[in-house]
């Protein structure tokens, strides 16, 4: 497997990690009687379960973003050192944003950097395809 779709792969366990945050948060919150339904109540969250959901719901659209530039680049065969760095770049910005993010860390817009840090290794790839 390619750097870049390993990358890939790991940003999708990010995201399964992330939803197992949000749905424990959730349980926790509302109950296990609440987890067992239909859930036609949206849980009441706060504190780091609301951070984990709003966490996986951004991490989910930039991953999709990450994933239908990434594929089609890497099967047309394209890998360089700049596909390679960007999917590392992409990776590393999310598994810190969404650590920041859950751990409700405020710092001098340290989530804000980590989010454009992962828009610019997917830039870094989408550039290879020009």
């Amino acid at each position: 497997m390619s750097v870049e779709l390993s990358m890939l792969m790991w940003s999708g366990v990010l995201l399964l990690v992330l939803i197992v945050m949000s749905a424990n948060a959730g349980i926790m919150a509302m109950g296990m009687p609440w987890g067992f339904s239909n859930r036609d109540e949206a849980a009441t969250l706060d504190g780091w379960g609301a951070r984990a959901k709003r966490a996986y719901l951004n991490h989910l659209e930039n991953t999709v973003i990450f994933a239908v530039i990434l594929l089609p680049i890497s099967l047309s065969g394209i890998s360089n050192e700049m596909t390679v760095l960007g999917a590392q770049i992409f990776l590393g910005a999310r598994v810190a944003h969404a650590l920041i993010y859950v751990s409700g860390i405020t710092l001098l817009g340290l989530r804000t950097l980590a989010y454009f840090a992962g828009v610019i290794g997917t830039i870094m790839i989408l550039i290879q395809a020009f």
